[in-house]
């Protein structure tokens, strides 16, 4: 029984435990009651399960019912027995009533259904069955320990870790930034909107991505456009976005840092080992709960300063043992969460277990929804006569950053495939980074021919780039082999990378605008350095002026 999109996530999880069994056949169906019920039936109808209309439900005889959700109509389906499954970490939040202007403990199943005898509350640590028992004394006799199958599939993937980091397109030199935020008035997006800008706008392309993990209901609630409505500057500048039905996991155990708020990823992510800086943390947590110490002890994020400085300090001194006190005061069985669940589940239909081991699955690979940078903000200095440092940030979130001091100059970069018009008129630099497709040869044009066909359709879109924009002073475009930049007084130079690499037309351009400007620009060899890494390009005329 499903009522939420977050319980029906947390539904799907579970089901493993039946995987192979042929003796059972397991159905679903919505009761969608709640403001968060959106979307619940269209993720249901698209693996494809069997849904079983909620009118519909009282005629069907079922063995066992499974839900993530307190709240559900336990009339509509019988005598069968009831397991209430936690969908997050245990009991650690006060949520409000939405017909009452109180709050109620998220989980805990209302006295007068446990006192039916027929439902049993899923908990992942023994303390929990203490907590709940000082809230509700109905609850008594009634918990049954499993473990936490998200905890495990973190913990268990971390051999994956590469693969993750290569689905979600960061590269070796770069580190991988996750920002998790639950939903609600105090999230972290609740109470700071303004922070993935902040952090794209901060933090160097060349050597950071940034992820956002963002609670299944602020998806419901608000809706998937309105999401991408509110987080477009930040999509622009390389926000990866993960959907709410599948990639937290994989962001978590790909994650350099996490950035979260009071919600139960930012947990998962101290428990199993990550540099975690809170930006958020709400009141409506329950005191004396892990996550309760977790927000009293973690660190912070401060944002009347600058990110960059205290994310790589996170991720320097951290101490990934410093949370295992959480971990084993939050999780008493992990890694048996699977064999604990699937026990629990065959004991509840009178059945006996099949004899395979239960299945336990890595993490499901990351889907972000995610766009190219197609133009950047560019700082460069030169640190030696053949040597600059190009610092580039994401032209869309460029006014977003507390501003560091930066003693070389800047220059907006704008490649051809920007969709925002506007930026075209402050550009610089303009490029085409999409090398045009060569034509095949034939008796007519020859291959040599062919060639010299492409270098001057090159050479007439740089021409025509630059007498459309006239605040440009430079412009590029991808060609077999390299770069073929052209400037206003005529010169035309040839770039090609001594590594022999796929060629980067962006990072030329610009660093071939830092020498224009320092009047170094000529034929010769040009070292640029971003980041951590170093590449050497190669600059030859091709026609002067």
């Amino acid at each position: 029984m499903a009522r939420t999109l977050t319980s029906a996530i947390r539904l799907l999880e579970a089901t493993t435990v039946f995987l192979g069994d042929p003796r059972v056949q397991v159905v679903f169906t919505v009761h969608a009651g709640s403001r968060f019920s959106t979307g619940v039936a269209e993720l249901l109808r698209a693996l494809p399960v069997a849904v079983v209309p909620w009118d519909a439900v009282p005629e069907l005889r079922c063995d066992l019912v499974i839900t993530a959700s307190e709240k559900v109509d336990l009339a509509q389906v019988g005598d069968a027995p009831v397991l209430v499954l936690p969908h997050g970490i245990g009991f650690h939040k006060y949520v409000p009533e939405v017909d009452a202007p109180t709050s109620r403990l998220s989980g805990l199943v209302p006295a007068d259904l446990l006192d039916s005898g027929r439902v049993t509350l899923a908990i992942t640590h023994p303390d929990q069955a203490e907590q709940l028992a000082a809230a509700s004394p109905a609850t008594v006799g009634r918990t049954a320990l499993i473990g936490d199958t998200s905890h495990d599939a973190v913990l268990g993937s971390v051999g994956r870790r590469d693969r993750y980091r290569e689905l979600l397109g960061v590269s070796p030199a770069r580190r991988l930034l996750v920002v998790s935020s639950t939903w609600g008035e105090q999230s972290l997006l609740g109470t700071r909107p303004e922070l993935l800008d902040r952090l794209l706008a901060e933090l160097p392309v060349d050597e950071y991505r940034v992820a956002a993990v963002v609670h299944p209901n602020a998806w419901t609630w608000h809706g998937g456009w309105q999401l991408d409505q509110w987080l477009d500057s930040a999509m622009r500048a390389g926000l990866l976005l993960l959907p709410p039905t599948r990639g937290w996991h994989a962001a978590l155990v790909a994650a350099d840092l996490l950035i979260g708020d009071h919600g139960s990823v930012s947990l998962y992510g101290a428990t199993v080992g990550r540099p975690v800086l809170l930006a958020a943390f709400g009141t409506e947590v329950v005191p004396g709960t892990p996550l309760a110490e977790f927000g009293r002890t973690a660190d912070r994020l401060d944002p009347a300063t600058g990110l960059r400085e205290q994310v790589d300090k996170a991720m320097a001194v951290h101490d990934p043992l410093r949370f295992r006190p959480l971990a084993d005061a939050a999780f008493a069985a992990p890694g048996r969460a699977v064999d604990l669940l699937r026990t629990l589940c065959h004991e509840l239909l009178s059945l006996a277990e099949p004899a395979a081991e239960p299945v336990l699955d890595a993490a499901p690979d990351p889907l972000p929804a995610r766009r190219p940078v197609h133009s950047l903000e560019v700082a460069s200095t030169f640190v030696a006569p053949s040597t600059v440092v190009l610092h580039r940030v994401p032209a869309a979130v460029r006014g977003r950053r507390i501003d560091v001091p930066h003693s070389g100059s800047r220059h907006l970069l704008v490649d051809a495939e920007e969709p925002n018009l506007r930026l075209f008129g402050d550009a610089a630099v303009l490029t085409r980074s999409r090398a045009p497709e060569a034509a095949e040869p034939t008796a007519a044009h020859p291959s040599g021919g062919a060639e010299a066909a492409v270098e001057a359709a090159a050479a007439a879109w740089l021409a025509e780039a630059l007498r459309r924009n006239p605040g440009a002073r430079l412009a590029a475009t991808a060609v077999a082999g390299g770069t073929l930049l052209g400037l206003r007084d005529g010169r035309r130079l040839r770039i090609a990378a001594d590594d022999g690499g796929k060629p980067d037309t962006m990072l030329a351009a610009s660093a071939a605008y830092a020498a224009l400007l320092a009047g170094v620009l000529g034929a010769g060899r040009l070292f640029v350095r971003v980041g951590a890494a170093e590449r050497v390009l190669t600059m030859t005329l091709v026609e002067p002026a």
